[in-house]
């Protein structure tokens, strides 16, 4: 049974432009609602080959739900997007790039009648390809306002995006971080050019001071 409190992103398709189509060369504000995600958490630096083995992870864990969703949906079936969250004990050690210090999480939306009790089944279907790794937990997360942009083109350019936000565009408008800095990536990185990878930044925020 779907959660009534949760948003159907399938149905509300105002709800899914503002949350995963934000426009490009402006930081805009969205309120983002309570919403079930498949979650795993990353342990260590966040580099390439342990991020894409938990994002594996995931993708096979749901999969079943994922099937389940196109059939339901059928032409009007979206793939969900990779999030990726990064934060630190102490945030300086995230804003000054001491890696080693970080921490992050993977996770992907989930229909809102993917519950926790379907997700552990389909952790339980496909338990055979998963072998030893760790199950992802459902849950349901509401990260309230946020400031998010989407920027296209190659990750070497978020540095000075990210400065642009945190150092000129927050401070400005009298806003603080309130929550972990969020990346969600539309498309496969693998299958497309740097220059045409598209990436919404979101950084959940308070009143300053």
């Amino acid at each position: 049974m779907a959660d009534t409190a949760m948003i159907d992103l399938t149905e509300n398709r105002a709800m899914l432009g503002a949350l995963y189509a934000p426009p490009t060369g402006h930081f805009s504000v969205v309120d983002v609602p309570t919403l079930p995600f498949a979650v795993l958490d990353g342990e260590g630096p966040p580099e390439q080959p342990s991020v894409a083995a938990v994002v594996k992870t995931l993708y096979t864990a749901i999969y079943p739900i994922r099937r389940e969703a196109r059939k339901r949906m059928g032409k009007s079936f979206v793939e969900p997007p990779v999030e990726l969250l990064y934060w630190a004990d102490d945030m300086r050690d995230f804003a000054a790039g001491h890696r080693e210090k970080w921490h992050w999480r993977a996770q992907i939306t989930l229909p809102v009648w993917a519950d926790r009790q379907r997700l552990a089944a389909s952790v339980s279907d496909m338990r055979g390809e998963l072998g030893e790794a760790a199950a992802p937990r459902w849950e349901a997360i509401a990260e309230g306002t946020c400031v998010q942009i989407l920027h296209v083109g190659p990750t070497a350019d978020l540095p000075a995006l990210l400065a642009q936000l945190y150092g000129a565009y927050l401070p400005q408008e009298g806003l603080a971080p309130a929550g972990p800095y969020h990346e969600i990536y539309l498309n496969d990185w693998r299958r497309v050019a740097p220059a045409q990878r598209k990436i919404i930044l979101r950084q959940p925020v308070g009143q300053s001071g």
